[in-house]
């Protein structure tokens, strides 16, 4: 008989622990999710194939950054799945598919292939690889762009290059510096761009460009006589037909309108029409196949 009053005692007391328990996690959910403020929080979720941010509670979202001082980060610069983060003037690199930052030491960043323009807090600028280690030394004033070991940089508002291993110094003459291959770059002067070769620093061909996009070594994107038209580092065209606009994209606004955004294999860009519309296109870098 004692026995079986010593089950039924331990019996309840089981149950009533169980149900301490439940009421403990649910307390604790309550404080930890319900109670919180959501737009603390910025979360990145995918619409529309590309990315988005909001500070409020989505059910599908990658990961999500605090915010902190009534300031919420912005994104600055996206590839692949990372992203440069500005929160109050402070940047950083962020895999927001994982969820974590992957550098934060340095004031400021810009992708630059698969390479980082770093700047540090004395405004010295570099170059680092993924892995955070230091590619290009921290001592240049401004850089620009880098690839393949050529680094443009800014002085006195004007544009330069430099390659140290290959003795390349080209002196900071030009309003707008492209860096395209080992061979070959691109610079603009009084509102036109050429394209020239490092050991002569001369045009390659008679022809100038009203505007000009690099969007690998070997492909270039070129709007010229109201025509845009994608080459290959030979300046040999990969279209079929130039496409026709009827923009001559010689100002900063009409540079803008075509909104170019490379991601991953593909080049989106608009461009306008006779009637004042734009029309979007998408090029496949790979397959050289143009779609709209």
């Amino acid at each position: 008989m004692k026995k079986d009053n010593m089950w039924h005692i331990l019996w309840i007391v089981g149950i009533f622990a169980i149900l301490v328990l439940i009421l403990y996690l649910v307390v604790q959910y309550k404080v930890k999710w319900q109670g919180r403020d959501l737009n603390d929080y910025v979360y990145f979720y995918n619409c529309s194939n590309n990315l988005c941010t909001t500070t409020e509670n989505v059910d599908d979202y990658y990961s999500s950054i605090r915010c902190s001082d009534n300031s919420c980060p912005y994104i600055t610069e996206k590839k692949n799945n990372y992203v440069i983060v500005n929160n109050n003037g402070v940047e950083y690199v962020f895999d927001y598919f994982h969820g974590k930052v992957i550098n934060d030491i340095y004031r400021s960043y810009k992708f630059a292939d698969d390479n980082y323009i770093v700047g540090d807090t004395n405004g010295k600028y570099g170059v680092i690889d993924g892995a955070g280690e230091i590619v290009e030394e921290i001592k240049y004033g401004e850089i620009y762009g880098y690839r393949d070991g050529f680094i443009t940089f800014i002085e006195n508002g004007k544009m330069g290059i430099v390659n140290p291993s290959k003795q390349i110094d080209i002196k900071p003459i030009y309003d707008e510096v492209n860096l395209i291959n080992g061979s070959i770059y691109a610079y603009l002067e009084d509102n036109k761009y050429y394209i020239a070769q490092y050991n002569t620093e001369l045009p390659i061909n008679n022809t100038n460009y009203n505007y000009l996009y690099v969007i690998d070594s070997n492909t270039i994107l070129l709007a010229n006589d109201q025509k845009i038209d994608i080459v290959d580092s030979n300046l040999k065209s990969t279209l079929i037909l130039k496409i026709d606009t009827s923009y001559r994209y010689e100002t900063e606004k009409e540079r803008k309108t075509l909104n170019i955004i490379k991601e991953g294999n593909f080049v989106k860009f608009g461009v306008v029409g006779s009637d004042n519309t734009i029309v979007n296109y998408i090029y496949d870098i790979k397959n050289r196949k143009m779609y709209n």
